[in-house]
């Protein structure tokens, strides 16, 4: 659960029923207050966390999972002003599609959209912008009006077999002039 004011993680996590990967053990959750540097230089900042860690009672090993990592992850976005993974993912499927999907109707890539909802990559300020507008009804009911899913495949490209409606140019009408200029045309090396 998270604080409204804050965005803060006040909810303890149940213990964990995971074993020890040192000596098999039965592990508990300690949850720990924590602080980790964002940035370099005048410009880092301190960013403040509570995490579970990860106890093992016999043989007191410490460790941080998945979970911690997502955290940090969350609190790093929140810090940026930028969705979090889990409010990309709820954009996606609140409109009940599929990634590939998704991406064909946003022109986003599906490798990225996949990054973004893992918390591998972040995303840039204009993209953030362009999925807070995706967030609304209105903003995806304007997009579906302009990209007809059949017409689009993946990665923003007309589907396999089937020509773009925007031909690269081309000349209608070569003359003898052009023809020579073309064929005498070569690049030039550059002295380094």
């Amino acid at each position: 659960m998270e604080n409204a004011d804050t965005g803060e993680r006040t909810d303890s996590i149940e213990a964990s029923t995971t074993t020890c990967p040192q000596c098999e053990g039965v592990v508990e959750t300690i949850m720990h207050e924590d602080t980790f540097r964002y940035g370099d230089g005048d410009s880092a900042v301190d960013l403040a966390v509570v995490l579970p860690v990860r106890r093992c009672g016999p043989c007191d090993f410490e460790f941080l999972d998945f979970e911690a990592e997502q955290i940090k992850h969350e609190a790093l976005c929140r810090h940026l002003r930028v969705l979090t993974p889990r409010e990309i993912r709820a954009i996606r499927e609140r409109n009940g599609l599929s990634r590939a999907a998704f991406a064909r109707l946003t022109g986003l890539g599906a490798a990225t959209v996949a990054r973004w909802e893992a918390g591998t990559l972040i995303q840039t300020l204009g993209n953030d912008r362009y999925l807070r507008v995706l967030a609304s009804p209105q903003g995806m009911s304007v997009l579906r009006t302009v990209t007809p899913s059949a017409d689009v495949g993946a990665g923003g490209r007309p589907p396999s077999g089937q020509q773009a409606t925007h031909p690269a140019f081309r000349c209608l009408r070569p003359d003898d002039k052009m023809r020579a200029e073309a064929q005498a045309f070569s690049l030039l090396a550059v002295a380094a």
